[in-house]
């Protein structure tokens, strides 16, 4: 996405106008890494406002049915709440809900076109989330995540992003060593290699080397 420069000037210019009118009300000495925390949260607070309302406002133009995955129809039901976890923090949005279908199943189409799971988290935050849970234990995650988005994600959300992450690598190296073993891909790589890098590296693990001889027995 771009951006007017002249707006986020403007947007910049209006904030700052807010820091500095609330540093007057404080009417003592605040030192540059207070202002910085400040500022960090109330630009978190205006991006979760701004993502609620960009997210509600996606969805222009109802349709009074649609089709179902069972083949029946789906009703236009009304407008209904839902919230999810970004990297903002919590953030609640609305959007159409259609049901009525024979089968009993009912969706919303703006969940699954922004790939969005009422209850969840973000694709964005996931992928932070499970960065986070690789490198540390998932408790010192929620640790280290506190400090840099300034709220709290639970362990267990954690977890299941870290295993969500692991499942997707999983699948997407299954799917190498199968094309790693067609000769059309092979050949497809030959005719079109792309960038070739120009050093690679590896490494093994646990390789070791007898380097004193070994005691005879009883010794």
């Amino acid at each position: 996405m771009k951006y007017s420069m002249e707006s986020m000037r403007k947007i910049s210019r209006e904030y700052a106008e807010m820091i500095k009118a609330a540093l007057k009300e404080e009417r003592r000495t605040v030192g540059i890494a207070e202002i910085e925390q400040g500022m960090r949260e109330g630009l978190r607070q205006i991006g979760q406002a701004s993502l609620e309302q960009v997210v509600t406002g996606l969805e222009t133009t109802l349709a009074g049915e649609i089709a179902c995955q069972c083949g029946g129809k789906l009703k236009y039901q009304r407008k209904r709440e839902a919230q999810v976890i970004s990297v903002f923090g919590k953030v609640i949005y609305e959007r159409a809900y259609y049901a009525g279908c024979q089968c009993g199943e009912g969706k919303a189409p703006l969940d699954e076109e922004l790939g969005l799971e009422p209850g969840g988290t973000t694709a964005g935050l996931g992928e932070l989330v499970a960065q986070a849970g690789i490198g540390f234990s998932y408790e010192q995650s929620a640790k280290w995540l506190e400090r840099y988005l300034l709220f709290d994600v639970a362990a267990n959300t954690i977890r299941s992003e870290t295993e969500r992450m692991g499942e997707i690598q999983a699948e997407i190296e299954t799917n190498w060593i199968k094309s790693s073993q067609e000769v059309s891909e092979l050949q497809e790589r030959e005719r079109q290699p792309g960038v070739i890098p120009t050093r690679l590296y590896g490494s093994m693990d646990a390789a070791k080397v007898r380097i004193k001889p070994r005691p005879k027995k009883g010794r």
